[in-house]
């Protein structure tokens, strides 16, 4: 994606949880800039060990290789800003082996990337082509999947005082 594109790939919405989800839209004036290097302005919200910079604006300059962009969502009337990883956890009913539905989840366009040791019911996943809207468009044919309990993005935010 070059720095003029839209976010047209992404979904609007992002819907995380099961029982009451909570609704992230899309922020416009924002941007996620992924991969280094990160810009070194100060006060931009930075997540270094992921090398994401949430940035004011419109994408200007040239992306490096490697660096890709993403949009950034807040939940409605809020000012957190909220970037998705590309990362998705999943999980799937008591005593079943996440393992075991590796081939309906590359059907359903995505990777295994790590099963938690102490969570076999569980994984976290990436898109089959590594893309972040790929990741993020495979959530809802995630949770049509038999034997899934809950879908849900990665989303990182900046900490919260209160």
């Amino acid at each position: 994606m070059g720095p003029a594109t839209s976010f047209d790939a992404f979904p609007r919405r992002i819907l995380v949880g099961a029982e009451q989800p909570v609704v992230f839209e899309q922020k416009p004036g924002w941007y996620a800039l992924h991969g280094e290097p990160l810009p070194t302005a100060e006060g931009l919200l930075k997540f270094e060990p992921e090398a994401i910079a949430v940035l004011p604006g419109a994408p200007a300059a040239p992306l490096a290789a490697g660096q890709s962009l993403s949009p950034v969502y807040a939940q409605p009337g809020s000012e957190a800003l909220a970037v998705p990883t590309g990362q998705l956890f999943i999980r799937f009913r008591p005593g079943e082996s996440a393992l075991a539905h590796r081939a309906a989840l590359e059907q359903a366009g995505c990777r295994i990337a790590a099963v938690p040791d102490h969570a076999p019911e569980a994984a976290w996943l990436g898109s089959r082509r590594g893309g972040l809207a790929e990741a993020l468009g495979c959530v809802a044919r995630l949770r049509e999947l038999e034997g899934v309990a809950s879908v849900e993005p990665q989303l990182l935010m900046g900490r919260v005082l209160r």
